[in-house]
């Protein structure tokens, strides 16, 4: 950690020799210790320490602009990640492997006290994974199956302002990789972390956070209807576990990609300009009920059970307005779900979604969602689109 710390002071330094002082544009590197949440398939992976590090650049602007000043002129930029997971004291044969994320991010000040100030940061991306699951090479790894996963950090921090442009920041915040289901098998990596880092000031660029909204916009009426369809992709870890029975060289070297869906309505109440809260009605669509009948006859033995491709649910949403973006959460029951035992996580379901709005169709939407189930199993990642009908 001491040397993570000391990089993270030697570049900084470095960087503030050729740059002016000014306000508006950050570049930051901070070093952080993380350690992995005890769940059985962590504890029987890595029976030692579950500890690793990770050093992290980023370059960042303050937000300007109507919506900007909603959130307190957010700083907002790109980032990437390295985590020396690889160091991890793994079973004989097991290997984790590190990565490699490239994310955007989101900071703002909650609590400002002179030179002090102490908000939250939320970081959302892609990251590479060196050493994934492979049948023959690394069976044991069931974390992550595929190369790639979603990258997730999310804390509060304490910044203080030492010098003009230098800012030296502590962190403490939840980390998680996981595949969604793109790849499978997908325990996912989650993770406590502690940060250490520094900042400094290298321009006055500022973004501007969204575009400006027409007149006529949906987003900007009291009460706003809407129609969406949508649908990803979805490997079923039931057809992976029923496969534990056999030898790691026996298992498909790959798994199907099954495809899920929705389609639905929603009225939303616009109550202010941050914000607003709505219901949401969708019929929930799922293509693999015969690879789950199959795996569940596998697991548990053969016995009458009932499968439905159909499920429709009931959710309360709430959104948060940036520009012409729109960023939500979900909390839905399904009304009627059948998927046999293996997949049946009761009827609750989650949902977390980011919308867009394109200024020349801006009736018009485009999103990605996340299903999850009991707040913790991904289901799939959802393209949708969609269209809007606003009232006042």
């Amino acid at each position: 950690m001491r040397k993570f710390v000391l990089l993270s002071a030697v570049v900084g330094a470095s960087l503030s020799l050729f740059c002016p002082r000014v306000n508006a544009q950050d570049i930051s590197v901070s070093a952080s210790r993380h350690v992995l949440t005890n769940t059985k398939y962590i504890s029987a992976l890595i029976p030692g320490d579950r500890g690793f590090n990770s050093f992290d650049a980023a370059i960042t602007w303050k937000s300007s602009g109507e919506w900007a000043r909603l959130y307190d002129d957010p700083n907002m930029g790109f980032g990437v990640s390295w985590c020396n997971l690889g160091a991890l004291d793994c079973k004989d044969g097991a290997k984790v492997g590190d990565s490699f994320a490239f994310y955007g991010t989101w900071m703002r000040d909650l609590l400002r006290l002179g030179p002090v100030a102490a908000g939250y940061s939320v970081q959302g991306g892609m990251a590479l994974m060196s050493n994934p699951y492979h049948k023959i090479d690394n069976p044991l790894n069931d974390l992550y199956g595929g190369p790639l996963t979603f990258h997730f950090k999310a804390g509060v921090f304490l910044r203080a302002s030492i010098a003009s442009g230098w800012s030296i920041n502590a962190e403490v915040a939840f980390k998680h990789n996981s595949a969604a289901r793109l790849f499978i098998p997908n325990r996912g990596l989650n993770a406590l972390s502690y940060s250490l880092g520094a900042s400094y000031a290298i321009g006055d660029k500022s973004v501007t956070l969204g575009a400006k909204l027409p007149t006529v916009s949906p987003l900007r009426s009291k009460l706003r209807l809407a129609v969406f369809a949508g649908g990803g992709i979805h490997r079923c870890m039931a057809e992976f576990e029923a496969d534990d029975m056999l030898a790691s060289g026996s298992r498909p070297d790959s798994y199907t990609p099954w495809f899920k869906g929705s389609a639905g309505i929603e009225a939303v109440w616009h109550y202010c300009k941050k914000t607003s809260t709505g219901l949401q009605a969708e019929l929930h669509y799922i293509s693999n009920t015969v690879a789950l009948q199959k795996s569940d006859n596998i697991l548990y033995g053969t016995a009458e059970r009932s499968y439905s491709p159909w499920a429709p649910g009931l959710a309360i949403i709430q959104d948060f307005y940036i520009g012409s973006f729109t960023a939500g959460v979900g909390l839905g029951a399904y009304l009627f779900r059948e998927v046999g035992i293996h997949e049946n996580h009761g009827r609750l379901y989650q949902k977390v979604n980011i919308r867009y709005y394109p200024d020349f169709l801006p009736s018009f939407f485009a999103g990605i969602s996340l299903r999850v189930h009991e707040f913790s199993r991904a289901d799939y990642f959802e393209f949708s689109v969609g269209k809007s009908f606003g009232f006042n």
